[in-house]
Parts: C-alpha cells; structure tokens; sequence
C-alpha cells in the first residue's frame, strides 16, 4: 500500500525503493538555493556520465558513497560501496558502449530537505544514439540521497531503478 492507498503501487514504490509525494516546503532563500544545487548535482550525474568525465563523475559522490541498482525491483546490481569503486563501476562500460549515452532525468521531487542532507527522487529516460539512430535505452525511477560536504551538496547513495535490463 503506498501512501496514498494505492496497492496498484509501480514495483518502485511496491519494493520501497522511491515513495512519492509532494516536496518538502523551502522554509528561506537559502533553501531555495539548496534546491537548485541538488537538481543541479543531479544534472552533473548525467552530463559527467553521458560526457565521459570520470574526475567530474566522482566529484559528485561523497567519499563513502554508496552506488546500487535494481532492475523491476527484483534483480539487485550492486552495492558499490566508495566513491573509487562507484567510478570504476561507472566508468567500466565507456570503452565496451559504441553508442552516445544521453540520461535524461525528469520530474525531480526533494522529498526531504534541511541545511546538511536531503532526498530527492527522478525519473530516467536513458537514450543511446548511434549513427542516425535514437532508441530508448530504460526508463526507471531514480532515489539519491545527499549531504553536504564542505558546503557542497554530494551524493551519498544512489539507487538507480530499471524498468528494463539492458
């Protein structure tokens, strides 16, 4: 049952991996500014991958980081537990991966947030072009949760969610 009463629930929310809702309320200006640095920590995530930057990959995890995956809520890939380990991970497919990778990230929601960490939810829509082609890679819902590190916002676990495997 999700919280609204709804045992229907997508197999996000029936495995517990992302509970929407509505967003936290922004209490100040500086809120508001924490907001966008977490949407924007978000979009570095894509671009870092999507871009090949290992050194920018890694800057948006926390040193203790924590990186897992479940596909359908049934196949767990993962934990990879460091940022090392994450970026390794992460960056194991660039030289096997012909196509250009695009993650797409939409319908943001920071379920919880205060001064020093927060949550937030989106959703994918992972892309691959190659030569003239588009296709439609996965789609998934997205958990990160973050903190604070020396004033920047950084992921501490991210729990990436495929609809389908690829």
């Amino acid at each position: 049952m999700t919280e609204h009463g709804s045992s229907n629930a997508a197999w996000g929310a029936r495995a517990g991996n992302v509970a929407p809702r509505r967003p936290a309320p922004v209490a100040d200006a500086a809120g508001l500014i924490d907001r966008q640095a977490i949407t924007e920590v978000i979009a570095c995530y894509a671009w870092a991958y999507d871009e090949r930057d290992a050194g920018m990959l890694g800057d948006v995890f926390a040193p203790d980081g924590v990186w897992r995956g479940s596909i359908q809520g049934t196949q767990d890939v993962g934990p990879f537990e460091g940022r090392a380990a994450i970026v390794e991970f992460l960056t194991s497919f660039w030289d096997i991966q012909s196509d250009q990778r695009r993650h797409n990230f939409m319908n943001v929601l920071v379920l919880e947030q205060d001064a020093e960490r927060a949550q937030a939810i989106a959703y994918i829509l992972l892309t691959a072009g190659e030569g003239t082609d588009v296709q439609v890679v996965t789609t998934g819902p997205y958990r990160f949760t973050l903190a604070k590190d020396g004033g920047v916002w950084r992921v501490t676990e991210l729990l990436a969610g495929f609809d389908v495997p690829f």
